[in-house]
């Protein structure tokens, strides 16, 4: 067996990733945004994709798991990792591996585990999110109705790069409306001009709310892999919000053509946050997928 090299690390750029993950943390969207926040690198090598965190929390402390449209030696990869670890003088740690990837690592690694519910993905059907049928989501689909009944004039189109300056002016908006977390909000808003600014060369999608004659809601998202998309942003505004901007736009997403090819829609992590994880709750998660971290 050829021995592997050792990793060039760099700072990640825009460009696919291929992978069957349902992770969000294998986004190469979020892979781009969040490499100065989580202090991420990325490597190549034969076909492996690999990852490196060092982000303040313990949870985004380590290598995920390497990453390949192929099967491939996971313990020749692991290898490459506790080399580079020992490189470093560290502990060989990994972070952000769902339940089959610790699996695997446990074949070839002794690692001690620990998870962060705050860190789980929700991940949805499409069809059950487009068509909000059924006892459980009868509430959304009431609260859709009442937004339509209340402004009969609204309309969704697909977020192209001609309505983009929309998008931004809804995130704008939506950003003075939070200034209680405002350093957070300020974060999040420059992502959304990032992605703005490179939409194309992301490979991003979605789409823009109108009603009152303004854009009212939008959504920002991007494949993730062959089954599934991830949805990175979703904003409403004013009394448009509380009218039901949020459940029409997920709504229109997920039931458009751009998205009919999916299966699943990822709308990632609650970060812990009560209300963030009552509202992602309410919509009906297909499965919540746990993400692990730990060292040996």
């Amino acid at each position: 067996m050829r021995r592997m090299l050792r990793l060039d690390w760099r700072a990640p750029s825009i460009g696919r990733i291929e992978d069957n993950s349902l992770g969000s943390d294998t986004s190469h969207v979020n892979l781009y945004l969040l490499r100065d926040k989580f202090h991420i690198e990325v490597a190549e090598q034969d076909g492996i994709f690999f990852r490196r965190y060092a982000g303040e929390s313990v949870s985004a402390q380590g290598y995920g798991f390497p990453l390949s449209a192929k099967s491939f030696d996971v313990g020749k990869a692991v290898a490459a990792l506790r080399c580079d670890a020992r490189e470093r003088g560290e502990a060989l740690r990994f972070c952000a591996c769902d339940e089959r990837q610790r699996k695997a690592v446990d074949e070839v690694c002794a690692i001690h585990w620990k998870s962060c519910a705050g860190d789980s993905d929700y991940i949805y059907k499409r069809e059950s999110l487009a068509k909000l049928s059924g006892r459980k989501l009868h509430r959304k689909k009431n609260h859709v109705n009442h937004f339509w009944r209340l402004y009969p004039e609204a309309a969704y189109f697909p977020l192209t790069t001609e309505r983009l300056p929309d998008a931004l002016r809804v995130a704008k908006q939506w950003m003075n409306e939070h200034q209680d977390v405002e350093t957070a909000a300020q974060e999040e808003w420059s992502s959304i001009q990032e992605v703005a600014a490179h939409w194309e060369q992301l490979g991003m999608m979605g789409g823009v709310l109108y009603a009152g004659g303004e854009p009212v809601a939008m959504t920002m998202a991007s494949v993730l892999s062959s089954q599934c998309i991830d949805v990175h942003f979703e904003k409403a505004t004013g009394v448009f919000a509380a009218d039901g901007a949020f459940s029409v736009v997920n709504q229109c997403f997920a039931a458009s053509e751009e998205a009919s090819a999916y299966i699943y829609i990822n709308r990632e992590e609650d970060l812990g946050i009560e209300g963030l994880q009552k509202a992602k709750e309410s919509y009906q998660p297909c499965l919540k997928l746990e993400k692990y971290y730990g060292s040996v």
